[in-house]
């Protein structure tokens, strides 16, 4: 063996080629310099083509440069290690992805050459994908991690979520949902908004954790509220000054269907007011979802005036009735049902008039994506909830103790 270093290189390399296990390999290089430098990049071709480049991830989480650079010119490919769910988020098939993304490996080891010699790799076939950026991009961003994260967009790491799964986060969303605000500008600048399918939004983000400036921040740069969620965190604060800079912003309260059953459930009189007398549609009728006294799940199909009845809020009950608001057939009937002899008195009016059955919140927000998204390809109706569950209402016997708003549109 002492003078096996003395062979051509042709030899060389056949002697290799007649092993077939890398270990041997392995071994065969480190006999000496020599045929350490002969035989090194067959070692890392060997790697590539018959252990799927697992030499790529163990030297980018140890951080050895050399060896990344030396495997990317042996052919390793970065990308064949993005995950699914990187590229489409998958919430029932999540990995831990610094297990298997090299560039995070490298990262999260805080070995920033050679993470740097990854991404400066180009080359079709071996350079890194988008998606792979993104995680990397996004864990810079959590992490606050400065230096990182501007290395990430200099490398155009995506803006956007992976994928339309309501739960994939845009960049935005993760600086509000890690509380890294400073990075906030920055992103805005780059021209980040909020995903397409993004629920909670990062305006909802905003204003569920409070922070009223960031939220007219978000609403200077052209984005509102994707669902009810946020508008309904508003409203169960009783928080007007809020509503009304939404407002300010060209919120259309209309396409919202669930404001005012939620103010009208909790008992906010001024808000319920506000939300009328902006043009918040008071002609539907939502499912409500209670418990009977037996503990047994009941749903009630009613109106805002049938709400008032069900949670007993009388003075509500009276300003809906003074802005127009008719009651329907099952909201009378559940006035009747209920003995409510006030709200029977109110509605006594009506008992000679022929009432219209309304339409269902579900039926309309169909109706209202179908026939908007004709005169705008982008438009998008804010989610909305297929029941609101009663939270207040306590029940007197048994419990089923499982989620009952559970079905987002």
């Amino acid at each position: 063996m002492a003078r096996l270093d003395q062979l051509p290189l042709e030899l060389l390399i056949l002697t290799a080629q007649s092993l077939h296990n890398q270990k041997d390999i392995s071994a065969l290089v480190r006999t000496n310099k020599t045929l350490h430098h002969a035989l090194y990049a067959f070692l890392c071709r060997f790697n590539v083509e018959h252990h799927r480049s697992s030499a790529l991830l163990w030297a980018a989480r140890n951080g050895y440069t050399d060896l990344v650079t030396r495997m990317l010119d042996a052919g390793a490919n970065i990308s064949s290690y993005e995950s699914p769910t990187e590229a489409t988020y998958d919430p029932d098939n999540l990995v831990d992805l610094s297990e298997v993304n090299p560039l995070l490996a490298a990262a999260q080891g805080g070995h920033l050459g050679t993470l740097r010699a990854m991404l400066s790799e180009k080359r079709p076939g071996r350079a890194s994908s988008p998606a792979q950026l993104r995680t990397v991009f996004h864990w810079a961003i959590r992490s606050r991690t400065s230096d990182l994260v501007e290395l990430m967009i200099e490398n155009n790491a995506p803006l956007d979520p992976a994928g339309k799964h309501h739960m994939a986060l845009s960049a935005l969303s993760v600086a509000i949902d890690s509380g890294n605000n400073s990075i906030i500008p920055r992103l805005l600048e780059l021209g980040a908004r909020s995903g397409f399918y993004e629920s909670p939004c990062p305006v909802e983000l905003a204003i569920c954790t409070d922070q009223p400036q960031l939220v007219e921040l978000l609403l200077k740069h052209g984005m509102q509220p994707h669902d009810n969620e946020g508008l309904g965190h508003i409203i169960r604060r009783n928080d007007k000054a809020l509503l009304q800079l939404l407002l300010d912003y060209g919120l259309k309260l209309k396409f919202y269907f669930e404001p005012l059953f939620i103010a009208i459930m909790e008992g906010q009189y001024e808000m319920v007011e506000m939300l009328i007398d902006n043009e918040v549609n008071p002609n539907l009728t939502h499912s409500l979802n209670t418990r009977d006294e037996e503990g047994y799940d009941e749903i009630y199909n009613l109106g805002p005036v049938g709400f008032a009845i069900h949670f007993r809020h009388l003075d509500i009950l009276k300003l809906l009735l003074d802005k127009d608001v008719p009651p329907g057939r099952s909201d009378m009937q559940l006035a009747a049902e209920r003995k409510y002899e006030e709200a029977m008195v109110l509605l006594s009016k009506f008992a000679d008039q022929e009432l219209h059955d309304r339409i269902g919140a579900i039926d309309l927000w169909m109706t209202e994506q179908v026939w908007n998204v004709l005169d705008d390809p982008d438009f998008r109706m804010p989610a909305t909830s297929y029941e609101i569950e009663d939270p207040i209402t306590p029940p007197t016997g048994r419990q089923k103790g499982y989620c009952l708003n559970s079905f987002i549109l």
